[in-house]
């Protein structure tokens, strides 16, 4: 994968990261930098509307700023894309969570605009992470499989009981969700800004309900999911195994979940594992 990476460095459509992409970056560089900048403004200025301005003119400041700079960086998006750390990005913006309530619990009382500054920094943050993620896979799958050779493509969910599992999960924090923002907005009860992190909880676990579009080649399993395409190499997998509800992929390292397929979703099965078993052993239980 290190030689596909570096060839894929080499290709001219890898020299600079796109304006689409640009903007996100800078967009998720203000959500972290941007509440800084209004908690010192708020020492000095205590006018709502002057804050809210200044917010708004240091979204668009930064914004501009840092999506300039990582326009200029030849092969940004790839490199990114190419490495797991990249998770990162999404893990960030909590240092915002931890710090504000952390200073809650240590009785040392932070300015009263930074509990919602640390939401936007952490909602924000998380999101135009994952958003940024997604963006930095995909370029970096793109860019591998530039002259790829495809066999088989099938697109399944997983299997019915994790999917049910996972459904009844989002519901209950969507449910403390919602009940934080009522808590806040309709009662002022301060605290319910922590049940809004459950909807936290939530998101990640939207992927087991939605499909996924799987394609093996010679480069590698391309994983499709509705906002991103990552490829794994084949060495990044121990093998498969065929249950009574599922196909599953097994990766090497023990952190990572396996990709399990609802049979029932994939069309042709046979075609599938047959596809699968030329590049990984099957693995019986």
């Amino acid at each position: 994968m290190a030689t596909h990476t570096e060839a894929a460095l080499r290709q001219p459509k890898a020299e600079r990261p796109d304006l689409e992409y640009a903007f996100v970056a800078g967009l998720y560089v203000a959500a972290l930098v941007v509440p800084a900048l209004v908690i010192a403004l708020s020492r000095v200025v205590g006018d709502a509307a002057v804050l809210y301005v200044g917010f708004l003119v240091a979204v668009m400041g930064v914004t501009g700023v840092a999506g300039w700079v990582i326009s200029k960086i030849p092969g940004f998006a790839i490199r990114l894309g190419r490495h797991d750390t990249v998770w990162v990005l999404v893990a960030l913006p909590f240092g915002w969570f931890v710090g504000v309530f952390g200073a809650d619990a240590l009785h040392v009382d932070p300015p009263a605009i930074a509990i919602p500054l640390a939401v936007f920094a952490t909602a924000g943050g998380m999101s135009f992470g994952l958003l940024l993620v997604a963006m930095s896979r995909t370029r970096h799958a793109d860019a591998i499989l530039e002259g790829a050779t495809g066999f088989v493509e099938w697109e399944a969910r997983w299997p019915r009981r994790w999917r049910r599992v996972a459904g009844g999960v989002m519901i209950c924090a969507f449910t403390v969700g919602t009940v934080g923002f009522v808590a806040v907005f309709g009662f002022g009860i301060e605290w319910g800004w922590r049940l809004y992190y459950a909807l936290f909880i939530a998101i990640p676990l939207m992927n087991l309900l939605n499909p996924r579009t799987f394609r093996v080649t010679d480069a590698g399993l391309v994983i499709e999911h509705p906002l991103q395409r990552q490829v794994r190499p084949w060495s990044a997998f121990t093998g498969y195994e065929l249950t009574t509800d599922a196909l599953v992929i097994r990766p090497a390292a023990w952190w990572r979940p396996a990709h399990r397929c609802d049979r029932e979703d994939i069309g042709d099965a046979d075609a599938a594992v047959a596809a699968v078993d030329e590049w990984l052993p099957e693995r019986r239980s």
